[in-house]
Parts: structure tokens; C-alpha cells; sequence
């Protein structure tokens, strides 16, 4: 009862779960917004869907990667959120690189003025920040860094971003140890620094040295995730039966020095790194279809889709998606309409409709994804880690109080 009773007492989780049990509308904003910022970037990644050197015809026009949100534009949503209520997270994110917004420390700054528990992460490749930047992040608050890096080797960073050299990457490690020691001088724990690895082909027996990469940047957290392949195009990326197996083994025995209870790898030297999920990417890589790259089919079937309520994806075209993989499902576009229309829109209402009561494998999410094949949009969920604690809540309500579950379902669906 005390987990219910926590849901019960904050007014915005209460009006959330309100919504999930109507299975349609939305009475509080969603709790994490990402913002694709802009398209602009300065790397041409190898398993990048929008600039990849694989992509060839498929990779993003012209004209689409010179696209960045305004700041007036990104104000009107903040202010309609921050009516809304319930926002946890800003996520700045998006087709490009954010730190090449004219305006990121505007955009940060705005969010924080309004409302300084919103938690901020920028999801970077790190290569335009530097130390005043640095100094400039702490001071304005921003709670994490996202830092893709991909690799914990300069030979192997070089190959996963061919434009770039090995000496990006060393530039980016000196950057964080600066970081790292600035924060400790300050006595601050933010931003909270998490380095994101995308593995593939190129970089899998690059994990271990990973890891010590982490270690000797003093990052909080590292986390992987398989390649997202695009069809006829990156899926040349994808491990071989062998690789995967030659992966388990390695990630096995990494696991020997990893505390489930705390997330924590702990190496030789006793310093420590968070390994994020460890176990999920263990799983995934288990489950990876080596010929298509789904590795969620399984799961996916058995958890409802809650993301209609919980989060939002603004693309620098103005179109509002439900979730990270839902590009080509647009629910409104920004220039044309206020974000909380759309969000209380019936097109949205479907959606989320839809996404508790019908099979992935309906016609109605065959947009979702890269249409690498059938099975990589929904059954690659980069949403789980939201979808899996919101049924945790809604059985812990059906188990502990199952009459007031089915008359709150009724009643909601009845009187709204």
C-alpha cells in the first residue's frame, strides 16, 4: 500500500495513472519531453540513421539537415508544459549535434528559471565542449550528459566515425577529466555523466577497454545497446552468429566483476562505474536476431505501451511523435498547433488508445522504426525502461486492490 499510497498524495502521478486507466486521454503533461534541437552536426557516425556514410540515398536531404527549432518556438512549448504540469526531464537530443544550437544554454537556461526540478540531460557526442563550456554547464545546473562515444580505443573511435580522428577522442577524454575534477573541486554532483555505446561489428571486442574508458574519465554510468539496423543499409553492422556468441563470452566474464545489487563494476584498482542495465544488454544481445536485429519481440508482446502518456519526441520539423522510434507517426506539428493541443488531440487519444489494447504486430505501428524489416520498429523499444515500471504500478493496483481497479477503469470511461 505505501507505493500506492506515494501515487495517491502527488497530484500529477495520480492524474497520470488517472489517464492510463481511461486508455485514452491525457490529463498531465508527458513526464519526459525529447527535443530534437537540431540537424545540424558535425559527425557522420557509421550506424547513424540520418548521416551514416552507408546510407547513401537514404541518408537525410539536404535542405532536412540544416533544420533547427527557434528558441520563441521551444518557449511556447515549454510554457504550455510547465501549465500542464507533470514534466520531469528535458531531453535534449535529436538529429544532430544540440551543442550546435545557437541557443542550447538559452534553451537550458529558460527551462530552469521556470522550474528547477526539471531535470535537464544533453544527449552529446562531446566534441564541441570544452572547458568554459564545461564551467558554464555546472553553473546553469544541467543534470546529466548523455556521451555517445562508441568505442574505448582512438583506433576504434576513428572507425566508427570516419570523419573524425583519433585525436577527437582523446580531446573528448581530456574534456571530461576536466569535468570529472572540476566537480570535485566544487563539491557539485552535476552533471551526471553517462557514456552511451552503440555495439556493432566494429566495436564489440572494444567493451572491456569501454569500461576502463569510463573508469578513467570518473563517469558515473556507462550503458550499451545494440546497432538499430537500417534496411539494405547498416544492417552490414550487425554481428554474425559467431561475433554474438564471441560477445557473450566477454560480456560473461566482465559480469564476474559486476554487483547486480548495485549496478557497479568494480575494477582492479577498486574504482567504480555504474554498468547501466547490464543484465537488459546481456538479454538483448542473447535474443538478437543476427539476420534482422530485433532483439524485443519477446517482451514487447507481453507489456502494453504506455508511452502515449509518459513521454513526447519533438522533431526539428515541428512534428510531435509518441516515442523515440515513432518518427513516421506523426500526432501534430508545433508550427501549426500549441503542444497541448495536440497532446489532448483525438489523433494522439487514438494512439494511446491503441497502444494499451492492440498487438505490436498491428498495422496500425508498422510506421514505427526504420522499416529495417517488420520486426525492428516496436520490437526494438528504446522506451522499455518507462513502459516496464508503469505496469509494475498498474498490477501492483490490480493485485492489492482489484475492485477499485475495475470501477476506476469504468467509472473514468463512463463519466470522461
Amino acid at each position: 500500500m505505501g507505493k500506492l499510497n506515494k501515487i495517491i498524495k502527488d497530484k500529477n502521478q495520480l492524474l497520470l495513472m488517472m489517464g492510463v486507466l481511461h486508455s485514452s486521454k491525457a490529463f498531465v503533461s508527458p513526464e519526459v519531453l525529447h527535443l530534437d534541437l537540431t540537424n545540424m552536426c558535425n559527425f557522420d557516425c557509421i550506424a547513424c540513421w540520418c548521416r551514416s556514410p552507408l546510407l547513401r540515398d537514404k541518408a537525410m536531404p539536404a535542405w532536412e539537415r540544416k533544420l533547427t527549432l527557434p528558441l520563441p518556438l521551444l518557449k511556447s512549448v515549454f510554457d504550455d508544459l510547465f501549465e500542464m504540469g507533470g514534466l520531469k526531464q528535458v531531453k535534449l537530443v535529436g538529429g544532430g549535434e544540440p551543442f550546435m544550437h545557437p541557443d542550447i544554454l538559452e534553451i537550458v537556461e529558460y527551462i530552469k528559471n521556470n522550474d528547477k526540478k526539471v531535470q535537464i540531460d544533453i544527449n552529446t557526442n562531446f566534441s564541441l565542449v570544452d572547458e568554459l563550456i564545461a564551467e558554464r554547464l555546472i553553473a546553469l545546473g544541467v543534470d546529466s550528459l548523455t556521451v555517445s562515444v562508441w568505442a574505448g580505443t582512438p583506433e576504434v573511435y576513428s572507425s566508427v566515425h570516419p570523419n573524425q580522428t583519433e585525436a577527437t577522442f582523446d580531446r573528448i577524454k581530456e574534456v571530461l577529466i576536466f569535468l570529472h575534477q572540476l566537480k570535485k573541486k566544487l563539491q557539485v554532483n552535476h552533471p551526471r555523466i553517462t557514456i552511451h555505446n552503440v555495439i556493432l561489428k566494429l566495436n564489440y571486442r572494444d567493451i572491456s577497454e569501454m569500461i576502463q574508458f569510463a573508469l578513467d574519465t570518473g563517469t558515473h554510468d556507462i550503458q550499451f545497446v545494440p546497432v538499430d539496423p537500417v534496411k539494405s543499409k547498416t544492417e552490414a553492422l550487425l554481428l554474425s552468429d559467431n561475433e554474438k556468441g564471441e560477445l557473450l563470452d566477454l560480456l560473461y566474464e566482465i559480469r564476474k566483476r559486476y554487483d547486480s545489487t548495485s549496478f557497479q563494476y568494480t575494477a582492479e584498482d577498486k574504482r567504480r562505474v555504474v554498468l547501466s542495465d547490464f543484465d537488459g544488454f546481456i538479454s538483448r544481445t542473447e535474443r538478437l536476431n543476427t539476420k534482422s536485429g530485433a532483439y524485443d519481440e519477446d517482451i514487447i508482446e507481453e507489456i502494453p505501451c504506455y508511452v502515449g502518456w509518459l513521454f513526447a519526441r519533438i522533431m526539428t520539423t515541428g512534428n510531435v511523435v509518441p516515442c523515440c522510434k515513432g518518427h513516421r507517426m506523426p500526432m501534430g506539428n508545433i508550427n501549426k498547433n500549441r503542444f497541448k493541443d495536440i497532446w489532448n488531440s483525438d489523433t494522439y487519444n487514438n494512439f494511446r488508445h491503441k497502444g494499451i489494447n492492440y498487438p505490436k504486430s498491428h498495422g496500425y505501428f508498422s510506421r514505427m522504426g526504420n522499416k529495417a524489416v517488420s520486426k525492428t520498429g516496436c520490437y526494438n523499444c528504446d522506451n522499455l525502461w518507462q513502459n516496464i515500471p508503469m505496469q509494475n504500478k498498474i498490477n501492483l493496483l490490480r493485485k492489492e486492490h482489484p475492485k477499485l481497479f475495475k470501477l476506476s477503469k469504468f467509472f473514468l470511461k463512463k463519466i470522461i
